[in-house]
């Protein structure tokens, strides 16, 4: 279901004025899960088609000198900060600053994962980018918790 960042989030300390913000958050299921877990899961997780997407993105930005997002094991996820419950991942580039949190919630009817993102633009590429992203990250983000959810599942029932 999506609701805002949580107030406990690492993002709530950078997050800027007016920057572009989206979380969603999917049900855990019972059992300990470390955030180690879930980042592992994170990366292992991506779908085929999202796979296509991500190359149809680097295809169309690089004449932009953009940062592809597919070249390296971890794209351009790289880890900016890191809590007991939580990894911060994003990166700069010239058009938009970017960060992703995987976080660990614990709420009265169990724990939950929490996929948050924010984004900021820094002109009018990064604005232009983030008109075309924007609807499909809102399609992706809960595709990428329910497939997390479930490696974890499936990884609690192997071990």
């Amino acid at each position: 279901m999506k609701k805002s960042i949580p107030s406990s989030s690492l993002l709530i300390q950078t997050l800027p004025v007016g920057a572009w913000q989206h979380s969603f958050r999917q049900p855990l299921p019972a059992g300990q899960h470390s955030i180690d877990r879930v980042v592992e899961a994170f990366f292992a997780v991506s779908p085929p088609w999202l796979k296509a997407l991500v190359a149809l993105r680097d295809s169309l930005v690089r004449p932009f000198a953009l940062r592809p997002m597919g070249g390296t094991p971890s794209g351009v996820f790289r880890p900016l900060a890191r809590s007991r419950r939580e990894v911060v991942l994003g990166t700069d580039d010239r058009h938009l600053d970017f960060r992703t949190s995987l976080l660990i919630l614990a709420e009265a009817d169990g724990s939950c994962l929490v996929l948050s993102t924010w984004v900021r633009p820094h002109n009018g590429l990064g604005r232009g980018y983030l008109a075309l992203v924007g609807p499909l990250h809102r399609l992706i983000v809960p595709a990428m918790a329910r497939a997390i959810v479930r490696r974890l599942a499936a990884g609690a029932r192997d071990a």
